[in-house]
């Protein structure tokens, strides 16, 4: 199958790419959409891709507008061909391109090699004393053993072959990530005015979200630091607590991806792509009392280190 590779280009989730196996994937600002997108120009049920007849489509069903490549698409869906940017009004929502899909295996050539003709002759046979069988064993063994011993020269073992990630434990699950995201701040005494200044702040980094690579976070930290100041559990105002909601899952989705993209590069040993990957993440996530943020700090000493050993 040819899936399709999503790259999102503006929002909280910004540069993160996808890689779309299912046949309809839907897209807009509700969550119940495959790739919701909390943009204020976006309907709730924006459009889908769809896969149908060995290739892949796009199909508008919002009044907002959406264009390919600068062209209306309509409910009659469009043809997506190499790289294309989905617009929504004047702004660039994704990029996307048809990829064959890397998960599909090659079949095997049934067609045998060695096939007999029976219209060949077979060469004769010629029997070799038991003497020259021996010469020719001892040939072979030493053959084999001095290029045992090149390749070992010519590929010295790299000293960070046993990937770094096997002492560092576990990776933290999905599971973990929103746990600990989701955990509130220890209640202090109730102040309406630091809750309330508390509000304002995550207000500012809400409209800053699509400037600052750690404005997710920092407006949903001054969410849950107002409802430490609150005696309750949830915000009066109907619009922040949906702003709470949305940056919560919003930043568990990209805190989670980003973690997971980052541990698998350890574990294939790409060391120097692990390494810029978790830096990332600490910058999107610059909590340094978080488990996420002290576990992240680790592997990335650890992919750093390993890729000195490697270099040297």
């Amino acid at each position: 199958m040819i899936a399709l590779q999503v790259e999102f280009l503006t929002g909280p989730n910004a540069g993160r790419k996808l890689l779309l196996r299912d046949t309809c994937v839907t897209f807009g600002r509700s969550t119940e959409r495959t790739l919701p997108l909390d943009l204020p120009f976006v309907s709730r049920e924006h459009g889908e891709f769809t896969f149908d007849h060995g290739q892949w489509l796009l199909v508008n069903h919002s009044n907002n507008g959406t264009f390919l490549d600068g062209k209306t698409v309509t409910k009659k869906p469009r043809t997506i061909k190499g790289t294309c940017i989905v617009s929504i009004g004047d702004n660039d929502v994704f990029r996307v391109r048809p990829i064959a899909d890397p998960s599909d295996t090659q079949q095997p050539n049934d067609t045998p090699t060695d096939a007999h003709d029976p219209d060949q002759e077979e060469a004769p046979t010629h029997h070799t004393s038991d003497r020259t069988k021996l010469w020719a064993g001892i040939g072979v063994f030493w053959l084999v053993t001095f290029g045992f011993i090149a390749f070992a020269i010519l590929n010295p073992a790299d000293p960070a072959a046993s990937s770094p990630a096997a002492n560092l434990g576990t990776p933290l699950t999905a599971d973990q990530i929103q746990l600990i995201l989701a955990t509130p701040l220890d209640k202090t005494t109730p102040d309406d005015r630091q809750a309330d200044q508390a509000i304002a702040q995550a207000h500012e980094f809400y409209a800053l979200r699509d400037r600052r690579t750690d404005a997710l976070y920092r407006a949903y930290d001054s969410y849950r630091l107002a409802l430490s100041y609150s005696p309750n559990d949830a915000f009066d105002n109907a619009q922040d607590q949906r702003q709470f909601y949305v940056l919560q899952k919003n930043l568990t989705d990209t805190v989670t991806q980003s973690y997971e993209s980052a541990t698998q590069l350890l574990l294939s040993r790409q060391y120097k792509a692990a390494d810029q990957a978790f830096k990332d993440l600490r910058e999107v996530y610059p909590d340094s009392a978080s488990p996420i943020f002290i576990d992240a700090l680790k592997r990335e000493a650890a992919a750093r280190d390993a890729l000195k050993k490697k270099r040297s």
